[in-house]
C-alpha cells in the first residue's frame, strides 16, 4: 500500500516530467518543489501554478531549509564533503533505484531512509564540471578519464539557478515582458543611455498567497561598455533591434547598432538615388573583422529628412569612419550631406571621398576647387570611391558604446590608443565623444598628426566628467652638446622654429626634433642617429647616443617626448662650429646653458629636457616614478578605508589620539597586505585584516617583514637614512609613533618613550598562533589592537556578531537563549586567512554558569529585549575566559 507521501511524490514527479526540455537535475528540483508545495498547501501538483514555483525559487536558502525540514534524513558530515564523482554516482543510483524503494512518511525524526531522501541526499553533493582533456591520445590512461572539478556549488544550488532561468523564460512571454538576453537601452536613471543584455529578472512577491506577481519588478542588465551589471526598473528600458553581426544598413532616424568595427556614411542621394544601392552592394565586399554599418542620410520612406532626422545625419557624419558624397556641380562649393546640410572642411575632409556623378563636368583649368583645396579625393565611379574608403578602413577596429563616436582616423592613432588604455586602467568609460579638430601632415607617418577630442567619461565611482584631450604623435628630440666645467657652461645646439626660419616671426628656439614614428621600426637611438646624419651632417657612432626619460610636454598633451643625448668631443664641436658659421642663415645655433637659464630663448619644456640630459650627476630615484605614485595612492586608499572604521569609535576629545592610532593600525595592515599579496588595497578582505589583529605581535611581524623589504624604514637599526629622511615617509612615521610606549595615566597624550627597534625574534619567523608574547612594553599598538579588531568586526558579513542575542534551534541545548561571546576561529597557516564564516561560537546561556561551544548551523538570531553589557569584542586569538564544554 502506498502512503499519502508516496502518492504525493508520484504526482509531483509526473508533473515535473512534463517539462521535457529541462535537464534531469532541474526536473528533480522541480519535483521536490511540487512535493513541498503540495505538502504545505494540501493540493495536487497539477494545480500548482508556475508562479508559485517561482516564488520558492526567489530565496534558494529558504527553499533549501524548508526541504531540509521536510526531508531531514540522517545527518552525516560526509554528505557535504563527498567528492564530485561520489556525488554523481549517488545521484545515478538514486534515480535507478527510485521505483524499488519504500516511500515511507518523510516528516518524522531522523534517521529516515527512502527514495525521496536518497534523491535529496544526492542533490546536496558537490556540483562538478569536467576537466578539459589536454593529453595526447597516446598518453591517455584510465586515470585521465572522468575527471571533474568542483564548480563551488552543490548540485542543488546549480540546478536551482538553471530552473530559475527556465521558469523565467516561460513566465516572461506570458506576461508580455522583455525576454531574457534581450538587447535593451536604459532610458532613465543614472545609467541612462547605456545599452546591454537582460540577464535576469526579479518578480514581486505575494507572501500571503505565496506566489509571484504577474509582471517583473526589476531586470538585471549586463552592460555592453564594461563588465558590470545593475538592476533597472522595467519602465526605464527600451528594447533594441537584433542587428546582423556582419553587415547592417541604417536609415536616417533609426537606432544605431551598439557596436561596430567600421561605419560608412552615404551622403545625400541627389538626383540619382540609385547610387546608394550600388554603393551598399560594393560595401558588402568588406572582408574586415566584425560588423560594418552603412549609414544612409535618406529616411527609409524616401521623403525629405525631418529636423530630427537631419540632426541624426549630423551626428552620423561626426561618428562615421568614412563619408562618401556626390561631387557638386559647383566645384568651389562643398558637397552635401543632406540637401540642406553641407560638409564641413574642418571635421569631414579627412574622411571624405567624392564621387563624380554621371555628366559631371571637370573643374576649369587653373580654377581652385573645394576638393583640391582640402585634399579630398574625387573618384570617377562608385566602385572606386568605395574601394578607396575600404582601403583606408582596412580591417577596422571594434568599438562599443561611446567609443563608436570616435572615427577610425583618431581611434587608431597611437595617442588615442594610449589615452584609451589609461582610461581602462583607471576604470573610466567613454560615454560620449566628439572630434573637434584634426590636422594632417604629409610627412608625419600617420594619417593625422594632431587631434582634439571632447570626451564625457563615467568613472568607477559613478561620477562623470568632461575632458578636452589634445594629442599628437610622440616627438623625438636630440640634445647635441659639448660638455664643459662647470656643467652650466655646457654648449647646446638649438634650431629655429619653421616659422622663424622663414623670417615670419621671432619664436622660441627648439631642440632638433622629429615626429617619433614608432611604426617605422628600430629604437629611439636608431631614429636619432638617422636624423643627425640627415639634419646636421653628423656621422657619429650610434653607441654614443644615450636615451633619457620621456615625459609629456604639458598636461593637455597626451603624447610623450622622448629625448636622446649625445656628447661631442672638442674636435667634433669645433668642426660643427666651423660649418655653422659658414652655413646659410637660419641654420642651427649654439648656446651656453647658463645663458639659456638666465635669458631663455627656448620654452621651459625644452630647457627642462636639456638640463635633464646634460647634468653630470643626475639624482637617482629610489623607485620608478609611476610605481611610487601608485604606492602613494594605495596608502591613501588604506588610510581612507581605515578612517571609515575608526571614526565611529571616537567618543570624545580625549579619545582623538587613540582613534588616530586605531586608524593607523588598520591602515598599515591594509597597506602591508597590499604589498605582500600584490592586490589593490580596496580588494583586501577584512577577514585578512582581522587575522593579523590577533595581537600586536602579529601586526609587528606583518609590517616589519613586509615594509622593510619594500623600501620603508620601519626598523630604525636597519636603516641607512637619517631620522629626518625617515620622517619624510608617512608610513615609517606612523609606525614609529605606534611603537612608542603608552602613558596610561594620560591616555590623551600617549607618547612618552622611544620607538620599538625591531622584533625580539628572528625576522623570518611566522606569526604565533597561540598568543602574544609577554614581557613587552605597553606600546600604543598593543593598546590599540583590541579596538582595531572591534572596528573590523562591525563590517564583517555572515556569521554572528559578538554579544548578539541568539537562540539554539537543534541539539542538546535546543530552545535555550543567550549571548554570543566570541567565535571559535580556525586559522589556515598556509594562506594566513581565517576560515570563514566561523563554524562554532562560544555561547553564554541564560541561567547557566558555563560557556558552551555551539555549531553555527544550530544558532539563529533572537530578539526579546534583553541586552548584555558590552565590552570590546575579543580578538580572534583571545583565550581569556572560563573553560568551555563541548
Amino acid at each position: 500500500m502506498v502512503s499519502d507521501s508516496g502518492r504525493r511524490w508520484d504526482d509531483a514527479r509526473a508533473t515535473a516530467r512534463e517539462f521535457q526540455r529541462f535537464d534531469h537535475n532541474v526536473r528533480d528540483i522541480l519535483a521536490l518543489i511540487y512535493y513541498l508545495i503540495t505538502a504545505q498547501d494540501d493540493c495536487n501538483a497539477d494545480q500548482v501554478p508556475l508562479r508559485s514555483v517561482r516564488y520558492r525559487l526567489a530565496n534558494p536558502q529558504r527553499l533549501h531549509q524548508e526541504l531540509r525540514d521536510l526531508l531531514p534524513g540522517p545527518a552525516r558530515e560526509e554528505d557535504w564533503v563527498r567528492p564530485v564523482e561520489k556525488g554523481m554516482a549517488d545521484l545515478t543510483q538514486a534515480r535507478l533505484a527510485e521505483h524499488g524503494q519504500d516511500y515511507s512518511p518523510f516528516t518524522g525524526p531522523p534517521p529516515v531512509e527512502g527514495t525521496i531522501w536518497r534523491l535529496w541526499h544526492a542533490l546536496n553533493a558537490q556540483h562538478g564540471v569536467p576537466l578539459e582533456d589536454t593529453l595526447p591520445s597516446d598518453m591517455i590512461t584510465d586515470a585521465a578519464y572522468g575527471r571533474y572539478q568542483s564548480s563551488g556549488m552543490t548540485v542543488f544550488e546549480y540546478a536551482v539557478r538553471e530552473l530559475t532561468t527556465q521558469v523565467d523564460q516561460l513566465l516572461l512571454p506570458a506576461s508580455g515582458a522583455l525576454s531574457l538576453r534581450a538587447h535593451v537601452k536604459v532610458t532613465g536613471g543614472i545609467h541612462a543611455g547605456r545599452t546591454g543584455r537582460l540577464r535576469a529578472v526579479a518578480w514581486g512577491t505575494d507572501d500571503e498567497q505565496r506566489t509571484c506577481t504577474d509582471t517583473p519588478a526589476v531586470y538585471r542588465i549586463d552592460f555592453d561598455d564594461r563588465h558590470e551589471s545593475a538592476d533597472i526598473a522595467p519602465g526605464n528600458l527600451e528594447r533594441l533591434p537584433e542587428w546582423d553581426r556582419r553587415f547592417v544598413v541604417v536609415h536616417a532616424g533609426e537606432p544605431l547598432p551598439t557596436e561596430w568595427a567600421a561605419s560608412v556614411l552615404l551622403a545625400a542621394a541627389g538626383p540619382s538615388p540609385d547610387w546608394h544601392d550600388n554603393a551598399v552592394e560594393h560595401l558588402r565586399q568588406w572582408q574586415g573583422d566584425g560588423r560594418v554599418v552603412v549609414l544612409l542620410s535618406q529616411p527609409r520612406n524616401g521623403q525629405a529628412p525631418s529636423p530630427k532626422e537631419q540632426q541624426w545625419v549630423e551626428e552620423a557624419a561626426a561618428w562615421a569612419d568614412e563619408i562618401i558624397a556626390l561631387a557638386p556641380n559647383d566645384h568651389s562649393s562643398p558637397p552635401r550631406l543632406t540637401l540642406g546640410q553641407p560638409a564641413d572642411a574642418l571635421h569631414h575632409a579627412a574622411r571624405l571621398t567624392l564621387v563624380a556623378a554621371p555628366g559631371h563636368a571637370p573643374a576649369p583649368e587653373g580654377a581652385p576647387s573645394w576638393a583640391e583645396t582640402h585634399r579630398v579625393a574625387v573618384a570617377p565611379t562608385i566602385a572606386e570611391a568605395v574601394e578607396a574608403a575600404l582601403s583606408r578602413i582596412g580591417r577596422g577596429h571594434r568599438r562599443i558604446g561611446g567609443n563608436r563616436q570616435v572615427p577610425l582616423l583618431v581611434a587608431r592613432s597611437a595617442a588615442s590608443v594610449g589615452w584609451y588604455e589609461e582610461q581602462l586602467t583607471a576604470g573610466s568609460v567613454l560615454e560620449e565623444a566628439r572630434v573637434e579638430w584634426v590636422r594632417r601632415e604629409e610627412d608625419a607617418g600617420e594619417p593625422i598628426s594632431w587631434w582634439i577630442l571632447r570626451a564625457r567619461l563615467r568613472h568607477r565611482d559613478g561620477s562623470r566628467s568632461e575632458e578636452t584631450v589634445l594629442a599628437h604623435p610622440g616627438l623625438l628630440s636630440v640634445v647635441v652638446y659639448h660638455p664643459r666645467e662647470p656643467w652650466t657652461d655646457t654648449e647646446v645646439v638649438l634650431l629655429l622654429s619653421p616659422a622663424a626660419a622663414r623670417g615670419k616671426a621671432r619664436e622660441f628656439l627648439r631642440l632638433p626634433t622629429v615626429t617619433n614614428n614608432v611604426r617605422a621600426g628600430g629604437g629611439n637611438t636608431d631614429r636619432a642617429w638617422s636624423f643627425l646624419v640627415e639634419g646636421l651632417n653628423l656621422f657619429l657612432d650610434s653607441d654614443r647616443l644615450r636615451g633619457s626619460a620621456f615625459r609629456n610636454d604639458s598636461q593637455l598633451t597626451s603624447a610623450r617626448r622622448s629625448v636622446v643625448r649625445v656628447a661631442l668631443t672638442d674636435r667634433e664641436f669645433d668642426d660643427l662650429q666651423d660649418r655653422l658659421e659658414l652655413g646659410p642663415a637660419g641654420g642651427p645655433e649654439v648656446y651656453r646653458l647658463a645663458d639659456l637659464m638666465a635669458n631663455p630663448v627656448c620654452d621651459w619644456a625644452t630647457l627642462g629636457a636639456i638640463t635633464t640630459a646634460v647634468q653630470p650627476n643626475p639624482p637617482t630615484a629610489s623607485l620608478d616614478p609611476w610605481a611610487a605614485r601608485q604606492r602613494v595612492l594605495q596608502w591613501r586608499e588604506a588610510a581612507r578605508r581605515a578612517a571609515t572604521l575608526a571614526a565611529p569609535h571616537q567618543e570624545g576629545p580625549d579619545d582623538a589620539a587613540d582613534t588616530a592610532s586605531v586608524r593607523d593600525v588598520i591602515a598599515v595592515i591594509l597597506y602591508a597586505v597590499h604589498l605582500r599579496e600584490r592586490q589593490p588595497v580596496d580588494e583586501v578582505s577584512w577577514w585578512t585584516v582581522l587575522f593579523h589583529l590577533q595581537d600586536d605581535q602579529h601586526v609587528i611581524d606583518l609590517v616589519e617583514q613586509t615594509l622593510q623589504d619594500s623600501g620603508h624604514d620601519v626598523i630604525p637599526r636597519l636603516s641607512f637614512r637619517s631620522p629626518d629622511q625617515r620622517k619624510a615617509d608617512p608610513i615609517a612615521r606612523r609606525w614609529e609613533r605606534l611603537n612608542r610606549t603608552r602613558n596610561t595615566s594620560h591616555p590623551q597624550d600617549p607618547l612618552v618613550a622611544g620607538p620599538h627597534d625591531g622584533p625580539d625574534h628572528r625576522p623570518d619567523s611566522r606569526p604565533d598562533i597561540q598568543g602574544s608574547r609577554g614581557g613587552r612594553p605597553n606600546t600604543i599598538i598593543r593598546a590599540c589592537v583590541p579596538r582595531a579588531a572591534a572596528a573590523v568586526h562591525t563590517v564583517l558579513e555572515r556569521g554572528f556578531t559578538e554579544h548578539q542575542r541568539i537562540r539554539v534551534t537543534a541539539g542538546p541545548y535546543e530552545g535555550r537563549v543567550g549571548f554570543v561571546l566570541r567565535p571559535v576561529w580556525r586559522l589556515d597557516p598556509e594562506t594566513w586567512q581565517i576560515e570563514v564564516p566561523p563554524t562554532t561560537y562560544i555561547v553564554e546561556f541564560d541561567g547557566l554558569d558555563a560557556m558552551v561551544e555551539i555549531d553555527s548551523g544550530q544558532l539563529t538570531g533572537h530578539t526579546d529585549g534583553h541586552s548584555r553589557p558590552g565590552s570590546p569584542p575579543a580578538t580572534p586569538n583571545d583565550q581569556a575566559g572560563d573553560q568551555t564544554e563541548r
